[in-house]
């Protein structure tokens, strides 16, 4: 005797439960993943699109006790770049000197430093000057302070 043949029914009864069971459980995943949290108003820990880093600014000044911007200090000038960088030496934000108190001080002020390293540091004029180390709590509330000479 030939094997029985299913009916086509039982075939198509089987697909659409199981693409039911798939769909509820993708709709199931999304509504008590990130989205749903985000959604109710409870913290995610991954960041939204929306949502923006936290930042702090850093204020500081450059003194020169000499002649500045020719010699040996022809790097550190009225518009010269400041970068505050992170404990890899990765830039993470560039402001400029901005005249101060007198001919060789110069003030300047960064905004937009990004929270969360674990050291700050303040890159001021070509690369033999090496770079003032702080924590981000120090940063913050000290700022750069910076002499030559």
């Amino acid at each position: 005797m030939p094997p029985r043949r299913r009916p086509p029914w039982l075939a198509i009864g089987f697909a659409l439960v199981a693409l039911t069971a798939g769909g509820l459980g993708f709709g199931l995943g999304r509504a008590t993943g990130p989205d749903l949290l985000r959604s109710a108003g409870a913290p995610s820990n991954a960041p939204s699109a929306s949502s923006s880093p936290a930042v702090f600014d850093v204020d500081g000044s450059m003194t020169v006790n000499g002649s500045c911007g020719s010699g040996g200090y022809s790097d550190i000038t009225l518009g010269g770049q400041v970068e505050i960088v992170n404990q890899d030496n990765e830039v993470l934000a560039v402001g400029t000197l901005m005249t101060g108190l007198g001919s060789c001080k110069f003030n300047f002020a960064v905004s937009g430093v990004p929270k969360g390293e674990r050291l700050y540091g303040a890159k001021i004029g070509n690369a033999n000057r090496g770079v003032i180390w702080k924590t981000q709590q120090a940063a913050e509330a000290e700022g750069f302070h910076l002499t030559l000479g």
